[in-house]
This record gives C-alpha cells, sequence and structure tokens, in this order.
C-alpha cells in the first residue's frame, strides 16, 4: 500500500525558486531564502526551525468498512545546526484492534543540500524505513531521512487511515524547536460530532469554519462537510523542560475527542458520558471491575498461605503488596485496564501495571480491607482535563486502602519501593477513586522527604599527599530508592557509580544495610583514598571529598512555567577532619546561614581539639514554586554549590 519513492541524489540548477518570499508551504518548492539560511533570526539558538507544519484531517467512505478516518500530514523543516538533524528521525505511531489496524500510505520524503555550490536533492530509500512493535495494539514506524547535515532542508509527508474514528490525533502546533506556521485542517461530516479541547494558548492566530457547499455521495447517504482550519504563527521554541509534569500540558496542542455518533436513519449515540457513568463502566468491565473480583476470588485460596494470622489489617495490606511486588515483575507498561485474563497473568507472572495493581486490589478485598481503586494520568502523560469525562485520558491504575480512618497509596510494580511509597510518575496528580455512581478526585502525594545524609571521617597523610577517608550514605524517600535502585544487591554497582559519577575509588569494607527493609533507611559505608592538592607547605583539604553538589539543577535562564520538584528534598553533610601532628589551621570557610521562604541553607566549622568538624545541610521548603522562584532558586542553589565546596587550608606550625 505504501508508495514510496526511491533514493536519487541529482543536481537540479532550477531546483530552489528564485522568488521574493522567504518560506514556501508548497510541497517540493525550495526558496533561496530556506537554502541559505544559516540561523533563525527570532531564535539564533535554534538548532531547526519548522517552516511550516500542515495537517489535513477528513472521513471518506469505504464501500466495506464504512467511513475511514484520513490525516494526512506534510512538514518542512530547516537544519541550522549539527543538532538539529535529529528532527530527520521520523516516528510515525499506529494501532490495530483485532483485524482492523491503521495504514500508512503516500509516504514521500526529501532532503535539500548545497553540493559545491549547486542545489541537490536525496529522495527517500525504503530501505530507511522499518516497523518496531510496541506491543499487540501499538507499532511505530520509522522514517531515517538520508543525508541529513547542517544546512538541509527536509520536507516530508505522509498519510494515515484508520477505521478508529476516535484515534484522530492530537495536533501539536508547538515543538522544542521553533514554529513558523502550523495550521490543522479539519473536514466534519454530520454523522461524527467531536469535542476538542485547547492547550497553551487561549485563541488561535487563524481560525476558520465554513460549509462546503458541494454534496459527497456515500452509498445512500448525501451530506456537506464544514471546514474548520486552526492556525498558529512564529511559534517559539518549548524549552520549559525540567521540573514540569508533562510538557503536553503547557505546549500549544489541540486534541479531538469523539462525543457523539448520529445514524443515518436517526438516533444517536453519545461518547461524552460523566465521571460516575465511567465509573460504573470501569467496574462492569472484563479487564477491570471483573478482573478484580476474579482476583478476590483467587484470594480467598492464596490468603491462608501468606501466614495472616494474628496480624493487624495494615500488617496484612502490607504483607500482601509485598507479595505481589515479590512474585510479580511488571513488564514497564503503563495501563489502567489489564492485558489478558488473571489466569494467563498468573501463569506469565508478568504483565502491565494494570495486570498487578487491579490483581492486588482483589487479594486486599479478599482479606476484607476496605480498598478502591483510583485511576490516573501519569505524570508524563498529560494532566485530566476534568470537564471532559474522556476515559483516554487516564492510563494508569493503582490502591487505595483506608485503615481505621487513614488512607495509604499502594503500587505493587517497583519492589524496591515501600508498602506505600508511589512511582514517581504517578506523584502529584489528580486521580479518580473508582466507587459506583460517585465522582471523587484526589490528589497523589509522596509521603516521605526525599532526604541524604553523607558523613566523612578524613585522616590526612601530608607524605604521601592522601586522604584516608571512611564515607558513609544514609538515605531515605526517593533518594534511598534510587540507590537501591543502583544497587541492585550487587556491590560492584555501587563501585561503578561512584567510579563514574563522583571519580571517587571505593577500596575496601563496602557494608550495605536494609536493602531489603524497604521501612527503613538504605545505608552504606566505605573506605576510599584520595589525593589532595598542596602548594607552598599549605593542604588544601576538601571536607566533603568532592561528594558535594557541584552541578546546578536549574539550568535554564528564564522561567515561564511553574516549578514542580515532585517531592521535597532535604541533603546533609557532616565531615570530622582529623589534623595532621604538626600542622595548624589556617583557613576555615566561612559561616552561612539562609532561611527563606525557598529553601534553608546552614554551614558551620568549627575545631575541637586536634579535629575540624564540618556541618553542612540545605533543604528545599516546598516541592512546588512559582516561575518568579526559578531565579532566586538557582541563585541560591549556585551559592550552596560554592559554599559546600570550599577548601579548608592546613599549614605547618
Amino acid at each position: 500500500m505504501r508508495k514510496i519513492i526511491l533514493c536519487v541524489l541529482v543536481a537540479i540548477a532550477p531546483l530552489f525558486s528564485k522568488a521574493q518570499e522567504n518560506y514556501s508551504e508548497e510541497y517540493g518548492k525550495i526558496t533561496q531564502y530556506e537554502a541559505s539560511m544559516t540561523e533563525y533570526t527570532a531564535d539564533p539558538e535554534a538548532e531547526a526551525v519548522v517552516i511550516y507544519d500542515i495537517g489535513t484531517n477528513y472521513f471518506q467512505g469505504d464501500d466495506t468498512k464504512g467511513f475511514l478516518l484520513h490525516m494526512e500530514t506534510r512538514t518542512k523543516i530547516k537544519i541550522l545546526k549539527a543538532a538539529g538533524t535529529k528532527y530527520a528521525q521520523i516516528e510515525i505511531p499506529f494501532y490495530k484492534d483485532g483485524r482492523d489496524v491503521e495504514s500508512i500510505i503516500d509516504i514521500e520524503a526529501t532532503v535539500y543540500n548545497n553540493e559545491n555550490g549547486k542545489p541537490t536533492k536525496t529522495v527517500l530509500n525504503t530501505k530507511k524505513i522499518f516497523e518496531e512493535k510496541i506491543n499487540n495494539d501499538v507499532s511505530i514506524l520509522k522514517i531515517a531521512l538520508p543525508d541529513v547535515r547542517e544546512g538541509s532542508v527536509i520536507e516530508y509527508k505522509y498519510h494515515i487511515v484508520t477505521p478508529f474514528f476516535f484515534h484522530m490525533r492530537k495536533w501539536e502546533f508547538q515543538q522544542k524547536i521553533p514554529v513558523i506556521h502550523s495550521k490543522l485542517i479539519y473536514k466534519a461530516i454530520p454523522y461524527y460530532e467531536y469535542t476538542y479541547i485547547v492547550r497553551g494558548v487561549k485563541q488561535f492566530d487563524e481560525f476558520d469554519s465554513v460549509t462546503k457547499n458541494q454534496d459527497i455521495r456515500f452509498g445512500s447517504l448525501l451530506y456537506q462537510e464544514k471546514i474548520y482550519s486552526f492556525g498558529m504563527k512564529n511559534l517559539p521554541a518549548f524549552r520549559d523542560e525540567e521540573f514540569i509534569s508533562a510538557e503536553e500540558d503547557y505546549m500549544v496542542s489541540i486534541n479531538f475527542q469523539i462525543s457523539k455518533i448520529y445514524f443515518p436513519n436517526g438516533g444517536f449515540q453519545n461518547y461524552i458520558s460523566t465521571w460516575p457513568a465511567l465509573c460504573d463502566d470501569f467496574l462492569k468491565r472484563d479487564d477491570f471491575g471483573k478482573y478484580i473480583k476474579n482476583s478476590e476470588k483467587e484470594g480467598k485460596k492464596l490468603l491462608p498461605t501468606l501466614d495472616l494470622a494474628n496480624k493487624s489489617q495494615l500488617e496484612q495490606a502490607i504483607e500482601i503488596t509485598q507479595y505481589v511486588k515479590t512474585m510479580y515483575k511488571w513488564d514497564e507498561t503503563n495501563g489502567k485496564f489489564a492485558t489478558d485474563n488473571l489466569s494467563t497473568f498468573l501463569k506469565a507472572k508478568s504483565g502491565n501495571s494494570a495486570d498487578i495493581n487491579l490483581y492486588l486490589i482483589g487479594l486486599l478485598k479478599a482479606a476484607n480491607i476496605t480498598v478502591n481503586p483510583v485511576v490516573l494520568s501519569t505524570r508524563n502523560h498529560g494532566a485530566v482535563s476534568k470537564s471532559h469525562p474522556f476515559q483516554q485520558f487516564l492510563n494508569y491504575v493503582i490502591a487505595q486502602i483506608e485503615i481505621d480512618g487513614q488512607k495509604y497509596f499502594a503500587d505493587a510494580t517497583e519492589p524496591l519501593r515501600y508498602f506505600d511509597e508511589l512511582p514517581i510518575r504517578c506523584t502529584n496528580v489528580e486521580a479518580l477513586v473508582v466507587k459506583p455512581k460517585t465522582e471523587e478526585w484526589i490528589v497523589t502525594t509522596q509521603k516521605e522527604v526525599a532526604k541524604t545524609q553523607k558523613m566523612f571521617k578524613i585522616k590526612v597523610l601530608p607524605e604521601q599527599q592522601l586522604l584516608k577517608v571512611n564515607i558513609e550514605y544514609i538515605l531515605s524517600g526517593q533518594d534511598a530508592y534510587q540507590f537501591r535502585n543502583t544497587y541492585d544487591g550487587k556491590n560492584d554497582n555501587l563501585v561503578d557509580y561512584f567510579k563514574k559519577n563522583n571519580n571517587v575509588n571505593i577500596e575496601d569494607s563496602l557494608t550495605v544495610i536494609n536493602y531489603s527493609e524497604m521501612n527503613k533507611p538504605f545505608s552504606f559505608s566505605f573506605n576510599s583514598g584520595t589525593s589532595f592538592e598542596s602548594a607552598s607547605g599549605k593542604l588544601f583539604i576538601h571536607p566533603f571529598c568532592n561528594l558535594s553538589v557541584s552541578d546546578n539543577m536549574f539550568k535554564q535562564t528564564t522561567r515561564t512555567l511553574p516549578i514542580d520538584l515532585i517531592y521535597l528534598r532535604n541533603v546533609e553533610y557532616k565531615s570530622e577532619i582529623e589534623i595532621p601532628e604538626g600542622y595548624k589551621v589556617e583557613y576555615l570557610p566561612k559561616e552561612l546561614t539562609h532561611d527563606s521562604r525557598l529553601m534553608t541553607i546552614n554551614y558551620s566549622t568549627k575545631k575541637v581539639d586536634n579535629k575540624i568538624e564540618v556541618s553542612a545541610k540545605y533543604f528545599f521548603n516546598t516541592n512546588l514554586y512559582d516561575a518568579k522562584d526559578y531565579a532566586r532558586l538557582k541563585y541560591s542553589y549556585a551559592e550552596i554549590i560554592k559554599q559546600f565546596s570550599d577548601m579548608i587550608v592546613l599549614v605547618k606550625e
């Protein structure tokens, strides 16, 4: 079905238009300005710029399949820097459901270059097109454009045909590079009604709607199209990438959701529901409510083998959650519905997040523990529009447990997290509690502060110009999870981590404590040796052995969006330095005390007998900040880096 133009490299004298316009939206026409531009004036730092991105969505009758949805896209991009060549790697997802499958046809792509002052073009080769299967329902068509380099202009188009009228793609006007013009044309027919949701902008630069005064016949049907146009011009690159929940919540886009189908012979079917009705629908589904009931039946047989007698409900909930985490492996796929029946999951001992967490909910119900499923949109999936009750917004399910008036969130996909510690992807999002005929929203939060304590005992050996150091880490919350994940039961993993990330050698005595006890702080200690600087009889000692923060986590020059750190963070350092015989202190770093509504910083040093004691800490006072706080956070963090890396100076007596 695909029409692919074979790869040809040719030099054509009139290839680039000599017309006066800077940019052309005529497919196959490249202006002299586009060919010769070396930067985009509105954004000199841009590595590439989208000259145009135009989509056309419409319906066309098929004699055997009824109306099919067609989505055509054509795009032109100028590559301005070598880093921009990545935009020549095109990925197009497509879906199937049983015998119904989407097809991608009429693929064309051309790369325009200058060769020794002459214009050339290279046309896409079929060997540069690959299909990658993601799961049983989703695959990705990958296209690698040829001969792309700094200065290239790339142009491509493709055409998706789908029987799934609810799979109209979201149109993203804004991208991570500037966009000069982006436009979507949607040709509506009277049988499908869509609701569209716009993000990132209150008003389009271009908007038009007109009924085409031309009859279209399909079988016995006679109808007219209503044509909508949505356009945006001169959009800046989206660069607020750090510390946000999901980029798509802020980038300019339009998303269509089917709301109603009108039948030719009269009547209609609603696709917009209500949240209570959606909850009822979830509970009736084989891959959700019935899956939970089957899991509960399985639990009645299983629970007597788990030694839960004489344990409190909370202890039982912890044991059951840990059992599921230990026995069943997450395949790293998110989902709100189970992918297969329960017996298949139990046999495979592996599944998506819904397979695992719906099973957990069923086991908890079997133990007579109050529990409800909670559906949500993970952080990178985008925020839920609560005024539009579409289940497509939701892509994950966890358990909400209630014991003695206390509520706990549980997720059984990550065995290195404690019972009620949620994965980052599920944190700080609104979630819907699934109960019959009910709409109840909650916000998921991380209960424990992420805390790291680093302790150093340093012996200075001047003759060898060496520090012999004992280093101990004590970690809680998300910090503990990250290091447990790094360690993974193998000492070599920690050895490699410190060597690669900090250039610290773990020499001996590596001791790990509480790796498997997720309700306790994870800690480890080791001995290390490192050199230090000396000059003119002076010794320069870093009290934290280069293990203090050295890279500013706030890297942007400006900020327009709120800052979401996800969880509270607290870092402490304590160092005890033994002054070698024959030496004295010449310089101790200054003390620092900073306490504001944004963050708290403390640094102090003191000499006690023949030792120097250094204490330092910083913590963020919240995990959510306004955009206007960004510059101050960046400055404060820079001060932490500067202060915590200051050297102690020892001299001979």
